[in-house]
């Protein structure tokens, strides 16, 4: 009755109100389930992630990517925080406009990675 397809809708609405991230054209698994917390202030935002058992993390922004009816790939002009944390998993979220990439600073401590971006 209902194929697996049927269902990817449905969970990028979940994803996006479970901490605004959604799935890109990538195949990639979205990081809202590891996202803590979003502070943002006057001058900086953190995003604040658990990574609990994760290591070699490496954090980068790219470009979102789609992919159209033809199987390719464009850019949507959002940016999105992309995470690896080990070979094989890499985590998105999504950035609010407004971010930019040579402000952002990360560190991990005891499982939890902290992005800091200046305004």
């Amino acid at each position: 009755m209902f194929s697996d397809e049927s269902f990817g809708g449905i969970e990028d609405l979940f994803n996006q109100l479970a901490g605004g991230a959604r799935n890109s054209g990538r195949a990639h698994k979205t990081s809202a389930v590891n996202l803590l917390n979003v502070i943002d202030e006057k001058k900086k935002a953190y995003f604040i992630f658990d990574l609990s058992g994760k290591s070699e993390i490496k954090v980068d922004i790219q470009d979102e990517l789609e992919v159209d009816d033809y199987d390719e790939e464009f850019s949507t002009g959002q940016k999105v925080l992309e995470i690896k944390a080990s070979k094989e998993e890499t985590l998105n979220y999504i950035l609010p406009k407004g971010l930019k990439k040579n402000n952002m600073s990360y560190a991990t401590k005891n499982g939890i990675l902290e992005v800091e971006f200046k305004k």
